[in-house]
């Protein structure tokens, strides 16, 4: 009787260790940027979230997530979001002002504010008997969505769609040092070793920016968050905390990068590359009819996407000036371009398709080359499959991806421009299909983004689920962040030595007074003697 009841406990026992065991946590994930590469990248992680059994809550502008029992979605977009994102006003020349813009603070800021007052994000908040076991938040230049985690009472983790910079990496550490860690919106990467020059340029940059930083943080965002958390917080029995404590308080920043990619400099233990996540289980099949046509195109393919709805608010002529180059070339070339405006009479060897299945055209072994506007996206998607590429950049942050590609012998640049359009482009597609170094390049880049211990996606379930398992992670932090600005760079010490300096100058002229005297008086006394 006794070894049955035994048995039966044991049993009971075994039963609740594997329940718990396989249950998932709940994770709310946060991806408001209405941009289909954003959105991209947050499907990927929560299908990842999924299939390894957890719950989770997805707010977005749109998803292609199939609904199942532990997928709750919150839809904050439109039917329109599901199109290709503007890319705004398009500028074909540089920007003549010499400060750095600023705007892009701005826009971050109010795209997670315009997704946190959404009535459905807020229904979420005030929803007192909703919990997770963590938050992950995407970060668009606003660390607005942080204080989430303090509603919720679980750790946050930041993610990153784009490479490392100071700006993003001193949400769990410290900013670094500009002369080699430029912010997204440089135009480009610094030279080593640097002059004093372009140091100074540089320094004077991240003071520009620190500056806005610190106003949008201060005089923008927290009375924000007053409106938005507050009463979230007080229905929980809670009083709310500082926002700026909450906005350093990330237990991890996954980089949607690579050291092989992007500025490749040191991170910290709590920032983790996790770039090409999306890529191994991303659909790369081609529609009949366009793998017919790759196949058949014995002198190969040049892809051309600018993004977004860039190829369609193009000039006319610049339009026209990019026909009679393609006109020119044996190959074929791919346009993603949504409608015939303007390119009524293609040439034979010009193929226009408005949904371009990016990464199949990539993959293809006919594909020799992309044209592209330059975001970092399609920059590691082409880097992934060893193509090549010539960038035309459109966004300042596009800028600074080209620069880093081109100092690899990746790409060539080539400025989007009315002026000499066409020539500049044929120059660089020439240079790139009689130079095989470009290939290998990209080649190279290939090979480190596919060698790696574990696929990118399990590393990124593994620091989440990290994350989840120990509390937020609070070995990995950075002890940085404890410090003050003052402690940080030493200010004080820096003091204390001026303090110091000033003294021992004091101490030294009472000594020359002193000395100056004693040689008066030894002189007078050698001259009566004389006397």
């Amino acid at each position: 009787m006794q070894c049955s009841t035994l048995s039966v406990v044991c049993v009971a026992a075994l039963v609740v260790s594997l329940a718990q065991l396989g249950a998932g946590g709940a994770v709310l994930v946060v991806f408001p940027v209405p941009s289909r590469s954003h959105t991209l990248l947050g499907d990927h992680l929560v299908t990842t979230l999924l299939h390894a059994g957890h719950n989770v809550t997805y707010v977005t502008t749109f998803t292609r997530v199939k609904a199942s029992d532990r997928f709750t979605l919150i839809d904050i977009g439109s039917a329109a979001d599901d199109e290709e994102e503007s890319s705004g006003t398009l500028r074909l020349e540089p920007s003549s002002s010499r400060l750095p813009s600023h705007q892009f603070l701005a826009d971050g800021t109010s795209i997670a504010e315009g997704a946190l007052r959404h009535r459905r994000v807020q229904a979420l908040l005030k929803d007192v008997t909703q919990s997770f076991d963590l938050v992950v938040a995407e970060w668009y230049y606003s660390g607005l969505l942080a204080p989430l985690a303090a509603v919720f009472e679980c750790p946050l983790v930041w993610y990153s769609a784009g490479d490392a910079s100071w700006l993003s990496v001193q949400l769990v550490h410290e900013p670094s040092s500009a002369t080699y860690f430029v912010d997204p919106m440089s135009t480009s990467l610094p030279r080593l070793p640097p002059g004093v020059p372009d140091r100074l340029r540089r320094l004077a940059r991240q003071a520009y920016l620190s500056a806005w930083v610190y106003y949008m943080t201060h005089y923008v965002e927290t009375p924000a968050y007053y409106e938005i958390y507050q009463l979230a917080i007080q229905l929980r029995g809670r009083t709310p905390p500082l926002y700026e404590a909450l906005l350093y308080d990330g237990a991890l920043l996954l980089v949607n990068s690579h050291p092989a990619l992007g500025q490749g400099v040191p991170l910290p233990n709590n920032a983790k590359y996790i770039g090409g996540h999306h890529l191994t289980a991303t659909n790369t099949t081609l529609p009949k009819n366009l793998q017919t046509l790759l196949d058949n195109a014995k002198h190969g393919v040049i892809y051309f996407n600018l993004g977004g709805t860039v190829s369609e608010e193009l000039p006319l002529e610049v339009k026209r000036e990019l026909m009679r180059v393609f006109r020119q070339l044996e190959q074929l070339v791919v346009w993603r371009h949504r409608g015939a405006s303007g390119l009524q009479h293609a040439p034979g060897n010009v193929h226009l398709v408005e949904r371009a299945p990016h990464l199949a055209l990539l993959k293809h072994p006919n594909t020799i080359m992309m044209i592209t506007h330059g975001g970092f996206l399609s920059y590691m998607e082409a880097m992934y499959y060893g193509v090549p590429i010539i960038g035309m950049p459109v966004q300042e942050d596009q800028l600074l991806t080209i620069d880093i590609a081109a100092s690899r012998g990746r790409a060539i640049k080539v400025h989007l421009s009315h002026a000499g359009i066409g020539y500049k482009l044929n120059e660089a597609i020439f240079e790139i299909l009689g130079n095989y170094s470009y290939r290998s390049n990209a080649k190279e880049a290939s090979a480190l983004l596919r060698d790696r211990l574990v696929p990118a996606s399990q590393e990124l379930l593994y620091w989440v689920e990290l994350a989840m398992r120990t509390g937020g992670a609070p070995a990995l932090r950075s002890p940085a962040l404890q410090l003050s600005t003052m402690e940080r760079y030493h200010l004080d010490v820096a003091a204390v030595l001026l303090m110091l300096a000033w003294f021992l100058s004091k101490v030294a002229k009472v000594i020359k007074v002193y000395w100056d005297d004693f040689g008066t008086d030894t002189q007078y006394f050698e001259d009566k003697k004389n006397e």
